[in-house]
């Protein structure tokens, strides 16, 4: 089995939140013409990227407790294997209805990956220490929307958008194995009354009446549903509205997100010298940056790419510092009920990208002004709340 302490287990943990990313973004370049393909509207195919982030969410505050009753390991294995069989009956999808129930059972099922993944960098270490770990992962997670782009975009052009689901299916498949034979528990002491309603009651409830958990689970929602305004949007942006071939598409969204991977590196080598609320100050910063210049330059009529690519890259650079800092000041206080936690961070998250990435697919007019309006205005509510939830309270 892999050391607590060990290079493995941390890329074992990046590759299993990678599995969000490539999950989502290597079908983004066949979303047009999967409309053609199934007869249907943009916002209908957009649904697939909506109720992904609704079964993400769902599945994180299930897997919480789970996890913390019957220990890590089981529950992510039944998670895993949710995952690989429902990515295969996306490859096989036969109508747009079938591919959507798809999608929302891929998510269910892979969003074990990072709520135990969370949890298991809690049951190991603390604070800096935990950051690090997440940035690390980070890292290795990071590189997964820098290259499934571009994967994504030569799959689709070599065999059409079914390649690309069933390559994350194989992906799926070998992690599976791998934790299967090499992941130990990590959570020993396993609370036996963690699914009863009560006690998740009394956990939420708790939680939820902390200024200090809410604080940094807020801003990390808002900087997270920036990235799903972007993904949502950019492939009919790039496409429709710039007139991105397809294959180009991936270059240019790997480019956005490789302010992700740069981020995360930095993080992961400064956060112990600097701390965790200063470099959290400094992602929100560049979340303001990022999003506010997009913003400014779709309503100034700039109609060119790189007011998209440029923006995001600096938007990018602020989630890869602000995830990491923010679920790591979030879940170092409560290490009896870090499953909880994770998932409740989830599912601020994923449930409030779910209901942008909708707006931004209802508003789309033929611009890229809905996608960066959404962006320009989650980075200023994470710096909102920044101010007034987490800054305040260590004053």
């Amino acid at each position: 089995m892999l050391r607590p302490d060990s290079l493995a287990l941390t890329v074992l943990l990046g590759a299993l939140a990678a599995l969000g990313p490539l999950s989502m973004d290597t079908y983004l370049v066949s979303l047009p013409t999967m409309t053609e393909a199934f007869g249907s509207s943009v916002a209908r195919v957009q649904l697939t990227l909506s109720v992904f982030m609704v079964g993400f969410a769902l599945g994180m505050f299930i897997y919480g407790p789970l996890s913390d009753r019957f220990g890590r390991r089981p529950v992510l294995l039944a998670g895993l294997v949710v995952y690989v069989a429902a990515s295969a009956v996306a490859a096989t999808a036969v109508s747009i209805d079938v591919l959507i129930v798809a999608r929302f059972f891929q998510a269910v099922g892979l969003c074990s990956g990072p709520v135990v993944g969370r949890a298991v960098v809690r049951d190991l270490y603390v604070r800096e220490r935990a950051a690090k770990v997440l940035s690390y992962m980070a890292v290795v997670a990071g590189l997964a929307p820098v290259v499934a782009p571009v994967i994504g975009s030569y799959l689709h052009v070599a065999f059409g958008w079914r390649a690309n689901f069933a390559m994350v299916t194989v992906y799926g498949a070998i992690v599976l194995a791998i934790v299967a034979t090499r992941f130990g528990e990590t959570h020993l002491a396993v609370d036996p009354g963690a699914l009863g309603l009560r006690r998740i009651a009394g956990n939420t409830a708790t939680l939820l009446g902390s200024r200090h958990f809410l604080g940094y689970a807020t801003v990390t929602a808002f900087t997270g549903s920036g990235l799903f305004a972007f993904i949502s949007g950019s492939p009919f942006v790039f496409q429709q509205v710039f007139g991105v071939h397809p294959q180009d598409f991936g270059w240019l969204f790997a480019f956005c997100m490789a302010g992700y991977l740069v981020g995360s590196v930095f993080g992961g080598r400064v956060v112990a010298r600097v701390g965790i609320d200063r470099l959290l100050l400094v992602g929100v910063l560049c979340g303001v940056l990022g999003g506010g210049s997009m913003a400014l330059l779709a309503w100034a009529d700039v109609h060119h790419v790189a007011a998209i690519m440029l923006p995001m890259f600096v938007f990018m650079l602020a989630f890869a510092l602000v995830l990491p800092q923010a679920v790591a000041a979030a879940l170092t206080p409560v290490p009896h009920i870090a499953g909880t936690a994770s998932s409740l961070i989830g599912l601020f998250q994923y449930g409030l990208s779910a209901i942008v990435g909708m707006l931004v697919a209802a508003f789309f007019d033929g611009t890229q002004r809905p996608m960066a309006s959404a962006i320009g205005a989650v980075g200023l509510l994470a710096a909102l709340a920044y101010v007034t939830l987490v800054r305040r309270q260590r004053i």
